[in-house]
């Protein structure tokens, strides 16, 4: 892995096209996601993306802090879901891979 915003990209990809299979390449097997609405495993980040995430679209990504451990980044999401935020991930590394993603969102 190169880069979160490597990640990043290949997520939004994963959304726009319906498809994980390169963002499966990214995590780890024990990854998980946690934000205040559920807690995923990879594989239910994995089904997420490939159902399109609700239609989810990010944008504008602003990578605040970046070493081979940690990532903090902050960009905007908006979903078919009527609204749209702000969002700030804290992702831990392992391996080259994402192995968490912590994401605190907020309503704009």
């Amino acid at each position: 892995m190169g880069s979160v915003a490597e990640v990043f990209k290949t997520w939004q990809e994963g959304f726009t096209n319906k498809d994980s299979s390169k963002l499966a390449k990214l995590l780890t097997e024990d990854f998980q996601f946690v934000s205040a609405r559920r807690t995923m495993n990879k594989q239910e980040a994995l089904d997420w993306t490939a159902e399109g995430g609700n239609e989810t679209i990010m944008d504008n990504l602003e990578v605040l802090h970046e070493t081979d451990q940690v990532s903090v980044t902050c960009h905007t999401a908006s979903s078919t879901l009527g609204s749209d935020g702000l969002v700030m991930v804290f992702y831990t590394k392992r391996e080259g891979k994402i192995s968490h993603g912590r994401v605190v969102r907020q309503e704009i």
